[in-house]
């Protein structure tokens, strides 16, 4: 047996429900065999692995019944009696195993729940239990070589993830607290697994605070150690990490984008838009492509690197008046027309102002003659590439 051998690999595949072996013992136990198995479990396996593997069989018939309500209760109760009784640094496997289970059952029960007309709420129990999870890990104190703190960083991801879906990113915080108040090996210690997703969504936090430089550190991490084969993880990182990189005007290469489809039709358009300067093509990008950035968070900060696209054009207007440092602002109105902007001299104006303040433009506006003044250090200034 798994369990006499302490295989605890196998015996966390055996507890899977994702594990392919699942479905077919499910049958079994459906097929009036229940009760013989359950016989069997108490007979051959010892405390408290009779007990763990009963539950198991429970959940797998309420599973098959699609009573995932009972199924989520049952591998609720698995998990608690689980950290009291048999977790230990080398039962981690079976603890990434149930947790995850028990998450998945959570949104079958909720999607039950919905289709009652009733509210949601078994996700959040599975996260106030991914919490206790996490907490057992993080605050372990055994020597590293047996300690349980090794779970950490898989269970903050889960538990993370759980609190992305309930949009209660404010308790994310909570989680990252925990862990730089802990004693923790470095992350680097890890599975890299552990680190990509940790990285990922530490990068989400702060895109989504507006922390665009932290955003990019966390996100170019994840995306440099992701192996090629994951594409579809490396492909989520770029969903958030190429808007980072457009609003500093750093312009992802051809042979990056061409890999990854989805995100080519996505952002293709922007990015020829800041690459000549064309602002009205810019605006109609962001028009088609409006209800998909809403979608996945990144409207706001595509929106912004509109300005990239405008001072892509204004340095145009720059180079073909041989760099001078005052050029009359006529000249970038009729530079926003030829791209098809129609804008009054007062909407020119407040574009160069905004790009001034930015940091976009060095200079300052000459209104009462309406000159442009240009720095003759940097008048347009490089932003540090990726």
């Amino acid at each position: 047996m798994c369990i006499k051998d302490e295989d605890n690999e196998s015996l966390a595949r055996f507890l899977s429900l994702r594990d392919d072996s699942a479905t077919s013992l499910a049958r079994y136990l459906e097929n009036g065999n229940g009760r013989q198995a359950l016989e069997e479990t108490r007979h051959y396996l010892r405390s408290p692995w009779d007990e763990i593997v009963n539950m198991h069989f429970k959940v797998l018939l309420s599973s098959q019944k699609h009573d995932f309500v009972n199924a989520f209760e049952t591998q609720h109760s698995l998990v608690h009696f689980f950290l009291k009784e048999a977790f230990t640094h080398l039962t981690l496997p079976i603890l990434y195993t149930v947790n995850w289970d028990l998450r998945h059952l959570a949104m079958e029960a909720d999607d039950e729940l919905k289709r009652a007309l009733k509210s949601p709420k078994y996700l959040e129990e599975a996260g106030r239990v991914l919490n206790k999870s996490f907490s057992v890990c993080v605050t372990d104190r055994a020597p590293k070589n047996a300690s349980r703190q090794w779970g950490t960083y898989y269970i903050a991801n889960l538990l993370i993830k759980t609190q992305f879906k309930l949009g209660q990113e404010n308790l994310c915080k909570n989680v990252l607290r925990g862990i730089e108040s802990s004693d923790i090996p470095n992350l680097k210690s890890f599975p890299k697994a552990h680190q990509i997703t940790f990285k990922y969504y530490r990068g989400l936090l702060c895109f989504f605070d507006q922390q665009y430089r932290q955003a990019e550190e966390y996100l170019e991490y994840a995306f440099r150690i992701c192996p090629k084969s994951y594409k579809r993880n490396k492909e989520l990182i770029l969903r958030y990490l190429i808007p980072v990189w457009l609003i500093r005007g750093v312009l992802p290469s051809k042979a990056l984008i061409e890999r990854y489809p989805r995100l080519k039709a996505l952002y293709s358009p922007f990015i020829n838009a800041i690459r000549i300067g064309n602002v009205k093509a810019f605006d109609i990008a962001f028009a088609n492509a409006e209800h998909r950035l809403v979608e996945q968070g990144t409207f706001l900060t595509v929106e912004m690197a509109r300005a990239i696209s405008l001072k892509t054009l204004f340095k145009k207007v720059w180079l073909i008046n041989n760099k001078t440092n005052k050029i009359p602002m006529i000249q970038f109105q009729i530079a926003l027309k030829y791209v098809g902007i129609e804008a009054d001299m007062a909407e020119v104006a407040w574009s160069l102002a905004v790009m001034i303040q930015k940091g976009l433009i060095r200079g300052y506006l000459s209104e009462a003659k309406l000159f442009v003044v240009f720095s003759t250090k940097d008048a347009f200034p490089v932003k540090s590439s990726n």
